[in-house]
């Protein structure tokens, strides 16, 4: 189980211009929909976005802090 805030907080220690929004998509604190928003996406495909944003939950998803991850991505308007 993690929360919302270390959640974010793991996202952006990787990409540190994100803008994360996290949802709890059980109420079990362990899948989440994640909304990352970062100008480190431009130029790159939706794989590359999802792999990034990944990366950066590597460790909790390992650990079983996070199960799953439903990961949504776009640059800045």
């Amino acid at each position: 189980m993690i929360r919302i805030p270390n959640l974010i907080e793991l996202v952006q220690a990787k990409i540190p211009d994100a803008e994360v929004n996290a949802m709890d998509k059980t109420g079990m604190s362990d899948h989440f929909i994640i909304h990352v928003v970062s100008k480190e996406f431009e130029g790159k495909n939706v794989m590359e976005r999802h792999r990034m944003v990944q990366g950066c939950l590597t460790d909790a998803m390992k650990d079983g802090r996070i199960h799953a991850a439903e990961i949504k991505t776009d640059v800045p308007a």
